[in-house]
């Protein structure tokens, strides 16, 4: 590109957000750019402009002190982490491998978000469009995470999509507390990301495994159906396909949320 402009791959760099996330931001106006002379739909980015939010971005981020938590998609790095935090909760039998990890990004590299504090991953989460026919023998636990075969993730942009929510996974501390801010922390941005996901894409269904009964709880909370039921109720597959219901209720579930961390903060101040 000119020494002027951005292109759009480089604005997303520099302003180091997911593709999804970007040309979201720039229909809504968030993100400046110039029409392209000469092409009806080629847009530019001015760099001083790109540059100037990137620098309020990262001061912002700075005023918010070393402890700020910042939820981002996972770099190689991340995924790194991501997956020795899994081993050291689950065991390396139940975990996918990096390997494979690496393989299923080259294919969708939007699929996996992490919550970083000073650096350093304290949460991930993951959200996979894949084809129907994996989904119901991985509630069914006839397959694992892992056996999920390359060919079978979607892109985003593909019609009709059936989206696995894979994981959503906090690292503990053994700080109770801090842990339980945490959960909501990644939960409250996993359940963004998902609608932000289902406004901008053709997404029909939605799927989950509840291995505790936290997740199950979390599941039925936010709407999803029960369809399985495994080893005494211990393992639950859950699904949602109404369009307009789970936006609702998502909404809904988020304000609750924020009024609990609001209602703790001031319980917190007050003492």
């Amino acid at each position: 590109m000119s020494n002027e402009y951005y292109s759009a791959e480089e604005a997303m760099k520099v302003l180091k957000k997911p593709r999804s996330t970007f040309f979201k931001e720039v229909e809504l106006g968030r993100i400046p750019f110039e029409l392209e002379e000469g092409r009806q739909r080629g847009r530019l980015y001015p760099k001083r402009a790109i540059d100037a939010l990137a620098k309020r971005q990262q001061v912002k981020h700075k005023d918010k002190g070393p402890s700020h938590l910042i939820f981002s998609p996972s770099s190689l790095a991340d995924l790194w982490a991501e997956v020795q935090i899994g081993i050291n909760l689950y065991g390396e039998d139940d975990i996918v491998p990096y390997d494979s990890l690496l393989e299923w990004r080259e294919s969708n590299d939007e699929m996996f978000m992490s919550v970083k504090s000073k650096g350093r991953v304290v949460a991930y989460s993951s959200l996979m469009p894949l084809e129907e026919n994996v989904l119901l023998p991985l509630l069914h636990d006839q397959i694992r995470e892992r056996d999920i075969p390359v060919n079978a993730i979607r892109q985003w942009t593909d019609s009709r999509l059936s989206v696995y929510i894979a994981t959503v996974t906090v690292k503990p501390t053994g700080n109770t507390t801090r842990d339980e801010y945490l959960g909501r922390y990644i939960i409250k941005h996993t359940i963004k990301w998902a609608l932000s996901l289902h406004r901008q894409f053709d997404i029909k269904n939605w799927y989950g495994i509840g291995a505790t009964k936290k997740g199950q709880h979390l599941f039925e909370s936010l709407g999803f159906d029960e369809i399985v039921s495994l080893y005494d109720g211990e393992r639950k597959g859950y699904f949602l396909s109404e369009v307009k219901k789970p936006i609702k209720l998502l909404s809904r579930f988020l304000e609750n949320m924020e009024n609990a961390e609001h209602s703790e903060e001031s319980t917190r101040k007050s003492k």
